[in-house]
């Protein structure tokens, strides 16, 4: 079966009374648009949301299973200049694969506040905004002619799946903006199948679509606010209010509890799992050629781990031409022999044969499905396989419970990709898995270290060294986002990096790059940083900032309100060590006094100026060690980042000696 799927946003929803239509103008409209009432040319503001720069006015999704597409239909009110980039469209899909669609038939128009209509005629492009796990992300992109605050803008398109697939339609209730009225409507196949339609919702209010007498369903929501889109929150689809329609065959059980659903469905994934790894030759002559007698059983577990890591993984390919994929050829992996023998496979693949080694070297092992907190949340009352789409390993290691993922190349024995640390799921086992949850990040594992050996000359510009190193699970992380790219690619990205760090004015330029291809060394990065007028020159002193590096997280909580809950993806450490060398004939008059807050902190920072004669060494510490803060400590966090912001940009004093000895 394909699923339909629906991309959007979220916030707490609120029903209002029906919208009513009236007072329309007599319309010089082309097609099939919907009317527009002069009321809504003339409306100033959102009454039920004062201050938006843009509302939805109307939205309406039309599922046509028997087709097998989705017809879309947005109308927006523009109040603002802010509001204007709602004419700039994107409209993700996912081209290709399992679940993938595509978009056909965009139309669009801008309505002026005078009524009169301005058609887009312009090109819609399409292009590449991610790929992730093998998958391809891309949006049809569109510019809307002569938007200003004041006009209407409405668009439609159809998304396309395959009509050889059953459609299961996912409803995404909400969207950034706030919508005043939505209509969704599904018409399920007509085709003679033998399944049982369901519906799960993620609905504060528990909406239901009502079934039709032909058979299809329909939902209207009113008054709809939209998500704010703020830093540090948590993933879309965790907080996004959705509807979605699910299949499941006749012969199921209707009314289960999720416990004895879970069961079951486990029961099915372990016999699968089973199966694959049951090639017992293969696995054996394998282990011979990696394991030693005399290994103590980590070091088993360690060289089974560098061993299945040799596989190559196939989701991280480098995308191929048609012809490059036919002339590959590369053939399926019915089971670890397979994957063995072809010396590829995906990441759940290759973390079954860890499996199958493991076992046939005496390990308790099994395999791991958990939901990735960079995507969703496990809750096992919505019965949804879907989220749980991730895998990684368990082994019994001297009476530890061991969570590993060697099915990722990026990633060394011991080290869990940040999306799936601290995660529910479900552990396979012939009665169908238990619940558990995967190792608690800590700090430690995702630290950056940062050097800068700089100097200050008289008129107070910077020059000098930069040296940044990612170690552990924040090293692993860059080696993933760039594994697409070539030498060139990662040197840009990597000092658009720095530079975010620095202030504007600065240059740096990177003169070397190490530990791209392995992922158990220090990413490490030098550079060259100048900079003219980092310290202030007032008569016969230099003022300058005590540290030449900025801090992303105090930008983050500027803004005095906050909606959403703040998510730290994951636990992270970062030190910096800052030698600042003072121009000849200066001496250090003051220095800032040390800050450091209290140990039982959930995030500590620490701040030391210790002037050496003619250089101030500076180490700062900033460890964050809780990853979610209800919004009622928003307060707390942006004071205490705006404090950290002030301690970063307190000043050294520097002096001349003929100053100091006047003084």
């Amino acid at each position: 079966m394909k699923r339909v799927l629906g991309l959007g946003s979220v916030a707490t929803m609120c029903f209002g009374l029906a919208v009513a239509i009236a007072g329309f103008l007599p319309a010089a409209l082309a097609e099939d648009w919907q009317p527009i009432a002069k009321e809504d040319l003339a409306l100033k503001d959102n009454p039920a949301s004062p201050g938006a720069h843009a509302m939805i006015l109307y939205r309406e999704s039309n599922v046509d299973t028997t087709e097998a597409s989705v017809s879309e239909y947005v109308r927006i009110k523009i109040f603002t200049e802010a509001g204007k980039k709602a004419g700039d469209v994107e409209i993700p899909f996912i081209k290709r694969g399992e679940g993938g669609y595509d978009i056909h038939d965009v139309r669009a128009r801008t309505i002026r506040p005078d009524g009169s209509i301005v058609n887009f005629d312009g090109k819609v492009y399409e292009k590449e905004v991610l790929k992730t796990g093998g998958i391809k992300f891309l949006v049809k992109a569109f510019s809307l002619p002569e938007v200003q605050p004041g006009c209407i803008i409405e668009y439609k398109y159809r998304e396309q799946h395959d009509r050889e697939y059953l459609v299961e339609p996912v409803w995404i209730l909400q969207k950034d903006l706030f919508t005043r009225y939505a209509k969704f409507a599904f018409h399920p196949s007509k085709r003679d199948i033998d399944y049982q339609l369901y519906w799960r919702y993620n609905t504060p209010h528990k909406t239901e679509p009502k079934r039709q007498s032909d058979g299809s369903y329909m939902m209207e929501l009113h008054d709809m606010p939209g998500i704010d889109d703020e830093k540090y929150m948590l993933p879309r689809p965790v907080l996004e209010a959705r509807l979605e329609f699910f299949y499941r065959q006749s012969d199921e059980p209707s009314n289960e509890p999720p416990d004895h659903y879970w069961k079951r469905m486990g029961k099915k994934w372990n016999d699968e799992f089973e199966h694959y790894i049951n090639r017992k030759g293969a696995l054996e002559s394998e282990l011979g050629q990696i394991i030693s007698p005399n290994d103590s059983t980590e070091t088993k577990l360690r060289k089974i781990y560098a061993r299945v890591q040799k596989i190559r993984n196939t989701l991280y390919d480098v995308e191929k031409t048609e012809k490059e994929i036919k002339v590959e050829n590369l053939k399926k992996n019915d089971n670890v022999e397979d994957v063995l023998k072809h010396g590829y496979g995906t990441g759940r693949q290759i973390n079954f044969l860890f499996i199958g080694l493991a076992r046939t070297a005496g390990f308790e092992a099994t395999t791991v499905y958990v939901a990735p907190r960079s995507n969703n949340f496990f809750h096992e009352q919505m019965e949804d396989p879907s989220e749980i789409d991730d895998d990684l390993v368990w082994v019994k290691l001297e009476n530890k419970d061991v969570y590993l993922d060697p099915g990722d190349p990026f990633y060394p024995y011991g080290l869990l990709p940040w999306s799936e640390t601290g995660v529910r799921g479900i552990r396979l086992n012939k009665q169908g898995g238990d619940t558990i949850t995967t190792t608690v990040p800590d700090a430690n594992d995702a630290r950056r270290e940062r050097k800068a050996d700089i100097g200050l000359d008289a008129d107070g510009n910077l020059s000098g060294k930069i040296i940044v190193d990612y170690f552990d699970a924040s090293a692993c992380m860059r080696r993933q986002e760039e594994h697409e790219d070539d030498d060139a690619g990662k040197k840009k990205d990597m000092t658009d990096l720095v530079r975010e760090w620095l202030p504007s004015e600065a240059s740096f330029e990177i003169t070397e790059t190490t530990g791209w291809d392995n992922n158990n060394a220090p990413l490490h990065i030098e550079g060259k940083i100048r900079m003219t007028g980092f310290g202030a020159t007032t008569g016969r002193r230099i003022l300058a900032p005590v540290t030449v590096f900025r801090s992303p997280e105090a930008q983050a909580f500027e803004s005095a309100q906050r909606v959403n809950v703040i998510y730290f993806h994951y636990p992270y450490t970062e030190h910096d060590e800052i030698i600042l060398h003072i121009p000849d004939g200066y001496s250090i008059e003051t220095a800032p006094p040390a800050v450091k807050t209290p140990e039982a902190a959930v995030i500590d920072y620490s701040l030391a100026a210790t002037p050496q004669g003619s250089i101030v060494h500076i180490d700062r510490r900033l460890d964050v060690k809780q990853i979610l803060f209800e919004v009622k400590y928003y307060g707390a966090l942006r004071s205490f980042f705006s404090q950290v912001k002030s301690d970063d940009e307190s000043q050294l004093v520097l002096t001349t000696a003929q100053a100091a000895q006047k003084k």
